[in-house]
């Protein structure tokens, strides 16, 4: 008798429980992926090397000159990987991305 009267008294509360018990066992976590930076580690300057994802590792590599034949860093966008990014361009056109960067 004592749990009946327990579960009328708190039906309310209970019922409270069991919705947000079952609201958050159907939610998703995301992952937040932040953007990602990618230098040029070829020296592969044939045409559409630089549009290559082969050609790119992940990081910053060493520093950036202002003139040169390569490209250097390309950041790509949360959401995006690199061949969204430079998939299919030429080469000026990736240089075109940053034309400040290059590297020798």
């Amino acid at each position: 008798m004592k749990i009946n009267q327990f579960l009328k008294i708190n039906a309310v509360a209970i019922a409270a429980v069991m919705f947000t018990g079952a609201t958050m066992s159907f939610k998703i976590i995301e992952k937040k992926a932040a953007d990602q930076q990618f230098y040029y580690n070829s020296t592969d300057t044939s045409a559409g090397a630089f549009s290559q994802e082969s050609n790119w590792a992940v990081g910053a590599g060493s520093s950036c000159l202002t003139t040169g034949n390569k490209p250097c860093t390309i950041t790509v966008p949360e959401g995006q990987d690199l061949v969204d990014v430079i998939g299919g361009m030429t080469n000026s056109q990736v240089l075109a991305i940053h034309p400040s960067e290059r590297r020798q």
